[in-house]
């Protein structure tokens, strides 16, 4: 087999597990809120808002739309890593 054939299928079936990662964390936070009556976490906008700079937003459902952006492109950002880690041996 093509060696970058083996990369390639390393990095999509990572791909997959960091956005069934995150699709698991956000079921999971999301029940978590509701149950508790709280407004869902604004953390990942915040924590990268901050990494990239962003002073702030121009609106509530802005800030939310980024944070869904930076939530799942995270977790499946993870999953990349994680692919490359089982391409490696370890």
């Amino acid at each position: 087999m093509n060696p970058l054939d083996n990369l390639a299928g390393s990095i999509g079936r990572g791909l997959v597990a960091g956005f069934a990662g995150a699709a698991a964390m956000t079921v999971s936070s999301t029940l978590e809120a509701r149950l508790r009556g709280r407004a869902p976490s604004t953390a990942p906008a915040r924590a990268t808002a901050k990494a990239l700079g962003i002073a702030g937003f121009d609106s509530d459902l802005a800030q939310a739309r980024f944070n869904d952006l930076a939530h799942w492109g995270y977790g499946t950002g993870w999953g990349v890593v994680r692919g490359l880690f089982a391409f490696a041996g370890l």
